[in-house]
């Protein structure tokens, strides 16, 4: 009796325990599931042109041959993380069959350096991956590209990103409107008041 007595206490205490640590053990499955869904990650055309003063030229950069007219983001809470382009010496004819690694050696993008990474065994393409400052979602902003053909040079040219939905404007942006708000309402105030 006493042996059956033990064994119930076991079996209840067993029991309790598990459905104490249920809710623990789908937590912990489901964080990662959680933290995945906030992030996601989009393919967005851009279209490179040559260097002119307020990018009134619309004419094709050479360097859109190495670098592709799409870059791939990775957002997070509808801001931009991430941003990727790959380049490829087979979309360009003077990058076809080439050490592309040696010939494109860096890229900056509204001031943004990208960094190498997944670069190909035979050198013919690789990826440059930026911070999410590189991206102005709908908007213009400069690159500058440093290319070796026997001699380093570096060439600066205008880039037009498409528009993706969904995006959290800008804090800077947000800021410097109400500053330009609480400037205005200042010197409202301030002419009422020498009025009166």
């Amino acid at each position: 009796m006493r042996m059956n007595k033990n064994f119930f206490k076991i079996i209840v205490s067993s029991s309790v325990a598990l459905t104490l640590a249920t809710p623990a053990m789908t937590l912990a499955q489901t964080s990662p599931i959680v933290m995945a869904a906030e992030q996601s990650k989009k393919t967005v055309g851009m279209t490179v042109y040559k260097y002119s003063k307020n990018h009134r030229s619309h004419a094709k950069s050479m360097a859109q041959g190495f670098v592709g007219n799409k870059v791939k983001l990775t957002i997070k809470q509808n801001h931009v993380t991430k941003m990727t382009i790959h380049v490829d010496g087979q979309n360009s004819p003077m990058g076809k069959g080439q050490n592309v690694n040696k010939i494109v050696k860096a890229l900056k993008i509204n001031g943004v350096k990208g960094k190498k990474t997944n670069i190909s065994a035979d050198n013919s393409s690789f990826d440059f991956v930026f911070s999410g400052k590189a991206f102005k979602n709908n908007g213009w902003v400069k690159m500058q590209v440093t290319i070796d053909f026997g001699g380093k040079m570096t060439e600066q040219a205008w880039v037009k990103y498409d528009k993706v939905s969904g995006l959290a404007t800008s804090q800077k942006k947000t800021n410097k409107k109400q500053k330009k708000v609480s400037k205005k309402t200042n010197k409202k105030v301030s002419k009422k008041s020498s009025r009166n």
